[in-house]
């Protein structure tokens, strides 16, 4: 399925059987196959649930949802691997860690060579975060889908990340409440991103006085289009 958002990420392919997601990969261009294809199993029927699963957080995930995924997964690998793996989905959305500290986190601190080895041989992308691990001094290290995907990744979690709790409205949309000094900065970043909105007042919010400014979203709105006008207006970085 193609990803959303930034074009660096492009397209990705999830294998499943009957006990869950075994792979999830990048790929350069649409595959000739299935992009969601369960494995030879005997119960193809849960195979492809798991599947249809995964793209639905998937595509809440590029949209700017924060959740852990709840797909069930079989990843296949060493004792070792799949300690790493499973520390490695800890990690919260829009958080970094280190090789060391993941070493250190596993009780193996002078095992950080052979934990970075084991992140290197995540079968599941971003389903299994590892694109959340850092050099030591916050650099971006290597990534199997290519640093340039890491950086995607990470840039929309933080962009997600800017983005406050919003109100939600009786009709389903969703509020954003804003100072007034910096509406007309978000304003102007929203309409640059193309994101769709309305001005309300602030009685929609809960809200009285001047001190307020509202922006009311369509239910199911893009939030990390969001985070990134907000970052602009800012003049932050995600």
């Amino acid at each position: 399925m193609p990803l959303g958002g930034d074009p660096t990420l492009g397209w990705i392919e999830a294998e499943a059987t009957s006990d869950g997601l075994t792979s999830v990969r990048f790929l350069e261009a649409p595959s000739a196959r299935p992009v969601a294809a369960p494995c030879e199993v005997e119960e193809p029927g849960a195979a492809v649930a798991h599947l249809a699963h995964f793209a639905a957080e998937l595509a809440a995930y590029v949209r700017g949802a924060r959740g852990p995924f709840t797909v069930p997964s079989q990843a296949s690998g060493t004792l070792f691997q799949r300690e790493v793996w499973a520390a490695l989905r800890l990690v919260p959305h829009g958080e970094h860690t280190s090789y060391g500290e993941l070493a250190a986190r596993l009780g193996r601190p002078s095992a950080v060579r052979a934990v970075g080895a084991a992140v290197g041989r995540n079968p599941l992308l971003v389903l299994v975060p590892c694109h959340r691990v850092l050099g030591a001094s916050g650099q971006l290290t290597g990534y199997a889908a290519g640093v340039d995907r890491k950086r995607a990744l990470l840039d929309l979690e933080a962009a997600a990340a800017a983005v406050p709790p919003l109100i939600k409205a009786r009709d389903g949309a969703e509020l954003l409440t804003l100072s007034p000094a910096e509406v007309e900065g978000v304003i102007g970043a929203l309409v640059q991103g193309g994101v769709p909105f309305d001005e309300a007042a602030p009685e929609a919010a809960g809200c009285a006085g001047p001190e307020v400014a509202v922006l009311r979203f369509p239910a199911g709105v893009d939030r990390t289009k969001i985070g990134t006008a907000l970052v602009a207006a800012r003049g932050t970085t995600p």
